[in-house]
């Protein structure tokens, strides 16, 4: 377990403290891989998105933690306390503490395209307060470039007292090696670095050549005669001849390669190595991390988190006016960069959640409006960070009041508990018989191993669900028999409360034989029911009196929906009793709506419209449409159910295809399955008017092997469902499903084993 968020206080602006628990074993080989991959600040991007996989995983511990009465164990040594961050809506409740501000741009105030209005309107308010701001960038080009761009998108001059720039401050400590009074950055970097007269430049394919030819007399050089390399982009390569040739990462390499073997020294302008949207393409801190790789010497920054463009930016604000009692504050959005380099300088900092690290406090990223994160997310992202990582502040946007940065659109769901799902369908049990092949007609054969074990599509879910972290509830109709009892005992002994499941007198309970046949890897199903069903009229008793849609009437522990559900689910069976139920939660705005269909069923043309997310088999949604082609019947699924926000087929061994309504306001998460370094693809497009998303199957481990496939799309759609519940990108909730599935693939049963524990997903 990489971090526990153990205990959390968060009132609306009160202090996130953060208590962060580790095993000793995985923070060791977390340091070493950081360290590994930050060489002299290096890169950061490798914690990116996996921080919000970790993040998920320290809230599911921390749920599992709260329903064991809060009681976390580790030795004292493991333990540590990380300083307090406090939530603040906007500048304007800090404001008055500070004589200045550092402000970055990227993420903050602009993401390339466009400026946020809520920066500008916050920009405003400082300036009307007589608060100097200075944008500090890790921008590798000039201060005019930087300042023009930034009036083409709407940000007045009059608003900042400077710009200054990782680019334009490593030209100038170029540019003046000969000054007797040089910079912080001139004073930061060694001779052979300033004394460079042939350099090699890997540039940005925007102003390479403007910005070589004001360090004349230096040059461009090729490799072989280089005596710098100058990495201010992954783009081009400049040669002497004045030319800015594009160039691919392997003609990059090869560039490296042959300055590496000379030990030539390497110089990076913009020490970024993921792009400030938080997309996995090259960087030059990336280049800076493959030049070490290949032998190459230490490489020279310029630009955050490194002290001396911060002492630059300091020193400005002094010459401006600000005392040097005055008291500084950083606003950024990188805790790798903003945060590291305002806390070496001794600054306080405001870290937004809004850029580059919205994937992993599940907000959207900026330009989409600004959302607060959920209190566990956030505590178990701030349990992740280091010490000199952690902020002062933390804000959902650089804006001054909070007014355009509203509470996520489904605020109970992340509050600070966990999710509550109920599951309404089968429960049953299953006789699974395990046999070397499938019988022939009239053949008798003996089974190599026989088990009475839960079963049930919804109560597999439902299961799954609460070893992830969830609390499930299971509303189904069962025989008062033996089998009745031996039902509720095995939910019960995941996790799953009961107190919803009916018991029909004189009844037999359902059941189904499942054979599993070894040598084919399938399964057939012999389901056996139970034809006293749910009525409406049961349903509608377990409704009675339910609270408002405000859900804010006191609700009584027996009543079904008067839980802070977030979700029901469905498996289409006992259709009549499952029609109450889903016209009741549907009135009730809070609350989402999810089914599994498998085939046709009776009632489902009355289910399907009510419900906001569909899973199905593949060759389902063919059948219901009469449209050939998978992703042409799922779109036709979505085109005939508005309500829908997203369909799920699950295709086996192949994963699962999900086509996204594009303005259900869900983050699909394109890149973050990559981002995270997880051993599966899953490839974002569009098909006609809805977003789509193509994930694999997880593969199994070496040497493992498929037991049995019964109930893996049960506890396939669980990890779905509980991904979205707590804020994960829908690529990464599939990914999620996907690795749940891959587990009980190894098992024996329909339902994930006992010993499995949510700290796996950490990868």
């Amino acid at each position: 377990m990489l971090v526990v968020p153990s205990v959390l206080h968060a009132s609306d602006a009160g202090p996130i403290a953060v208590q962060s628990i580790s095993c000793c074993s995985v923070r060791r080989k977390a340091q070493f891989a950081r360290h590994r991959l930050t060489h002299a600040s290096l890169e950061y991007g490798g914690r990116l998105v996996a921080g919000g996989l970790a993040v998920a995983i320290a809230l599911l511990t921390a749920r599992r933690s709260r329903q064991r009465r809060q009681r976390v164990w580790t030795c004292a040594a493991q333990k540590r306390e990380i300083e307090q961050a406090r939530w603040i809506h906007g500048i304007q409740e800090i404001q008055e503490k500070y004589d200045a501000f550092l402000i970055d741009l990227w993420g903050v105030v602009h993401n390339g395209s466009k400026a946020f209005p809520w920066a500008i309107a916050a920009l405003e308010q400082l300036h009307k307060s007589g608060k100097p701001v200075i944008f500090l960038s890790n921008s590798s080009r000039r201060r005019e470039t930087n300042i023009k761009a930034l009036s083409r998108l709407g940000v007045e001059r009059d608003l900042f007292l400077d710009l200054i720039t990782s680019g334009d401050e490593t030209w100038l400590a170029l540019a003046e090696q000969s000054s007797n009074n040089p910079s912080a950055v001139a004073a930061s970097l060694p001779e052979e670095v300033l004394s460079a007269q042939k350099v090699l430049t890997i540039g940005n394919g925007a102003d390479d050549l403007e910005y070589i030819a004001g360090l004349a007399p230096r040059r461009a050089a090729f490799p072989d005669e280089a005596d710098l390399i100058l990495a201010r982009g992954c783009s081009t390569l400049c040669s002497e001849d004045g030319t800015a040739t594009p160039a691919a990462w392997a003609e990059l390499e090869e560039a490296l390669s042959a300055a590496a073997r000379r030990g030539v020294p390497m110089l990076v302008a913009n020490p970024d190595s993921v792009r400030p949207d938080g997309a996995d393409s090259p960087m030059p801190g990336r280049l800076a991390c493959r030049y070490l790789e290949m032998g190459g010497p230490a490489p020279h920054f310029v630009g955050k988190p490194h002290r001396a463009i911060f002492d630059t930016a300091v020193r400005r604000l002094h010459d401006a006016g600000v005392p040097n009692s005055g008291r500084i504050c950083m606003i950024g959005d990188s805790a790798w960069h903003d945060v590291r380099g305002a806390r070496r300088s001794g600054l306080d900092v405001v870290l937004l959640c809004s850029g580059v690290h919205s994937y992993a406090l599940a907000v959207p990223q900026a330009p989409a409006q600004p959302e607060r994160p959920s209190t566990e997310r956030l505590a178990g992202f701030l349990g992740a960070l280091l010490p000199e990582e952690s902020p002062t502040y933390v804000a959902s946007a650089f804006s001054w009041d909070g007014s355009s940065v509203p509470n996520s659109a489904f605020p109970a769901i992340l509050s600070d508990r966990a999710p509550v799902v109920v599951a309404c369908g089968l429960a049953c049990l299953d006789l699974a018989q395990q046999v070397e092949c499938f019988p022939h007609p009239d053949a008798k054969i003996r089974s190599k191993g026989t088990k009475w074990l839960g079963g049930g599509n919804a109560a597999n879910t439902a299961c799954a669900l609460s070893k992830l972290g969830t609390s499930s509830f299971v509303l189904s109709k069962i025989g008062d028999d033996v089998m009745g009892k031996a039902i509720l005992d095995g939910l019960q002994l995941d996790g799953v409360d009961t107190r919803f499941a009916t018991r029909a007198q004189n009844s037999t309970s359902a059941f189904t034989t499942v054979i599993v046949d070894s040598a084919g890897s399938t399964r057939t199903c012999i389901h056996s029911p139970m034809f006293d069903e749910l009525s409406a009229s049961e349903v509608e008793e377990l409704l009675a009196s339910t609270a408002a849609p405000d859900r804010s009437a006191e609700s009584s522990d027996r009543r079904l929906l008067g839980l802070d559900v977030d979700l029901v689910h469905f498996d289409a069976r006992h259709h009549v009793g499952a029609l109450a139920l889903a016209e009741a939660a549907s009135k009730l705005t809070a609350v989402r709506i999810s089914i599994d269909v498998e085939r046709p069923r009776p009632g489902l043309d009355e289910l399907l419209p009510l419900c906001n997310a569909i899973f199905c088999n593949s060759t389902f949604p063919q059948q219901w449409t009469g449209i050939a082609g998978l992703p042409g019947a799922l779109a036709a699924m979505l085109d005939k159910y508005p309500r829908a926000d997203f369909v799920v087929a699950t295709r086996g061994e192949r994963g699962c295809l999900c086509l996204i309504r594009k303005s259900a306001n869900l983050e699909p998460g394109d890149g973050a399955v990559a981002s995270a370094k997880l051993p599966l693809t899953c490839c974002q497009g569009t098909f006609g008017d809805y977003h789509t998303l193509a994930c694999d199957a997880w593969p199994l481990p070496p040497g493992a092997e498929v037991v049995d496939s019964t109930g893996a799309g049960d506890v396939f759609i669980a990890g779905v469902l509980h991904g979205w519940l707590v804020g994960q990108p829908l690529s990464l909730a599939l990914a999620t499903g996907s690795f749940v599935a891959m587990k009980k693939l190894q098992g024996f049963g329909a339902r994930l084993a006992p010993d499995f524990n949510p700290s796996d997903l950490i990868w």
